[in-house]
């Protein structure tokens, strides 16, 4: 019951994020202020929460802040795109665009953080996404007005996820916190609160803010928004903890789907029907899609396989394979040692 409760909450809060925050930034073409009110919020409900002893959450630590920071720049910059993407673009431009992240990662992975080259499964799955992703580009109305300045944010969106996911995440897993999901949430919200701030200033967003015109369809908006984003950050960490890897892979791709579906039937601003056919294969791509192992854990497995292996030798069989299997112990527990690349 309690897996089941995890992917029902993360299924609202995934596939409504893209929405809410899409619809939001229609009725107000501010996001970098917008993305400020939703941080704020998320930070003063931790606070909230850890006063009333409804959750915990870690303290800021000055050494934790100093590994957070190239990783809140890459957040900042992605949160920041995404909201422009959004305002530029629509839905399915922006989740066509974030289906190809595994490409870019798969390289990075391989040249500097020491996994393997995807195997013949996954690169059919790539290429099956970058098929999707050029069928996509060459069906959308925007790219024939306005070429490739219609992908300029969506593009910067999609470099600042693949940092996120490659070098971001690696930074990030040295810290250790007492409360793994309220403590990283609050870690990116409240590093990321002035930087977003100075973003939305420079932007001359927040000089624009005053002369807006509020309405209260606008205004619920924004605060399902803020609502939404507390609760992807919780969900999204819950749900991972409660399934496999695998199974959260698929979920996200379900997810984008019902973003789709629910995009369809709120408004016409969504993709011709080529277009929704060159997305469908892109997520069904990316659903096929098995990360590579790192290199030094191909070496141990194989270490392992070969020091479990029966001895082919009648005479002696028992001795050799206790030399064998000493031997490539001896090998891994190296390996283990050895610092990812």
């Amino acid at each position: 019951l309690g897996a089941l409760l995890a992917v029902a909450a993360y299924m609202l809060c995934s596939s409504t994020a893209l929405i809410a925050n899409k619809v939001a930034i229609s009725h107000y073409s501010v996001p970098g202020a917008l993305f400020v009110l939703q941080i704020v919020v998320t930070v003063l409900f931790i606070r909230a929460g850890a006063a009333l002893r409804l959750l915990a959450a870690d303290a800021l630590d000055k050494e934790n802040v100093k590994i957070f920071v190239p990783y809140i720049c890459s957040f900042v910059l992605s949160l920041y795109s995404n909201g422009r993407a959004l305002a530029a673009a629509n839905v399915e431009t922006v989740i066509v665009f974030r289906a190809c992240s595994p490409l870019l990662v798969s390289i990075l992975d391989w040249f500097f953080l020491g996994r393997e080259l995807p195997n013949l499964r996954s690169l059919a799955a790539l290429l099956g996404v970058v098929g999707g992703a050029i069928g996509y580009v060459c069906a959308d109305s925007d790219f024939a007005v306005k070429g490739i300045r219609a992908y300029f944010w969506v593009t910067v969106n999609l470099l600042g996820i693949v940092f996120e996911m490659t070098y971001g995440k690696r930074l990030i897993s040295k810290v250790k916190f007492e409360s793994p999901v309220w403590g990283a949430v609050l870690y990116t919200n409240a590093l990321a609160l002035l930087p977003m701030l100075c973003t939305a200033a420079l932007s001359g967003e927040l000089a624009r803010v005053p002369a807006l015109e509020v309405s209260p369809l606008g205004t619920a908006w924004v605060a399902v928004s803020c609502v939404i984003g507390v609760g992807i950050s919780w969900s999204g960490w819950n749900c991972r903890s409660k399934i496999s890897a695998t199974a959260y892979t698929l979920l996200g791709v379900v997810c984008k789907f019902l973003s789709v579906f629910i995009n369809m039937l709120l408004w016409d601003k969504h993709a011709t029907g080529i277009g929704l056919v060159m997305l469908s294969l892109c997520l069904v791509s990316s659903s096929v899609y098995q990360q590579a192992p790192m290199r030094a854990q191909k070496i141990k497995d194989e270490l392992e396989s070969s020091a479990n292996a029966p001895s082919r030798t009648v005479l002696g069989a028992a001795e050799a394979q206790d030399a064998t299997q000493e031997e490539m112990q001896s090998i891994i527990r190296d390996v283990d040692d050895t610092p990812d690349a």
